[in-house]
């Protein structure tokens, strides 16, 4: 399948998907959502494929939301946009096949919170995490509720609340991720994965994951409930037109 914003290499049951923006440092648009859940229904529908990794290029993974092309001064546009996020979040934690999420640099914002989708991440020494939707006057959604199991409540709101970089050792002590290997030692840490996960048995793994993302669905619904009220305040809409115009947004909390 032909994609816009992504790359997919399939070989020996195990599918990569390949952030492809590179002049957007990977950011995510509405395409960035639609491939990828074009994508795991296409790794989904095939028999041959095992496993799903998500990684970057080069030392990016993936450097958020791409703020310069949103524009939700209308609910219907938040709700538009959240419903693509929701139904490609929830793809990666319900296909019935681990997802190995393969963090080769900088995951900001989107960046994080779709590694919380992920059944194992393994991080580069060099990859750096955070949560900076609070600084474009929005919320981390994913993160406030899908993150609240992976890492915890204190964990998260210092995370929203304070949008600072956190290294590879220090995401793997909060939990965000299992194993940090050395940068170039990533791709063969992966693949070693991928051999165990590739021989699983099957239903087992679906089951797995069935369970531990059975309140997936709920956190969604909340999600899309909150989220287009927020993304129509005139913070958010302050936000956008300051990163366009490369200065401090001025929040007034309208």
């Amino acid at each position: 399948m032909a994609y816009q914003t992504i790359k997919v290499e399939k070989d020996d049951a195990v599918a990569t998907i390949f952030f492809d923006r590179m002049e957007k440092k990977n950011a995510a648009n509405h395409q960035v959502f639609r491939d990828l859940d074009a994508a795991l229904s296409d790794i989904e529908a095939d028999a041959g494929m095992r496993v799903v990794v998500l990684t970057g290029q080069d030392e990016v993974f993936s450097a958020g939301a791409d703020v310069s092309g949103f524009d939700f001064q209308k609910v219907s546009a938040g709700m538009y946009f959240m419903e693509l996020v929701a139904r490609t979040f929830n793809h990666f934690e319900y296909i019935p096949k681990p997802v190995v999420m393969a963090v080769n640099g900088i995951a900001y914002g989107f960046g994080t919170g779709i590694t919380l989708t992920g059944d194992i991440v393994i991080a580069s020494d060099r990859a750096k995490f955070s949560i900076r939707e609070i600084n474009h006057g929005a919320i981390p959604i994913e993160t406030l509720t899908r993150g609240m199991e992976v890492l915890g409540k204190h964990r998260i709101a210092y995370l929203s609340l304070m949008a600072n970089d956190i290294g590879a050792e220090e995401a793997r002590d909060m939990g965000l991720v299992n194993t940090v290997v050395p940068h170039d030692q990533l791709k063969a840490e992966v693949a070693r994965v991928c051999d165990k996960l590739k021989n699983g048995a099957p239903f087992a793994q679906a089951a797995i994951k069935r369970i531990l993302n059975r309140k997936c669905h709920e956190d969604w619904d909340f999600a899309l409930g909150i989220m287009p009220a927020v993304f129509a305040t005139e913070d958010v809409a302050e936000a956008r037109k300051a990163f366009v115009e490369k200065r401090k947004p001025r929040f007034t909390g309208n």
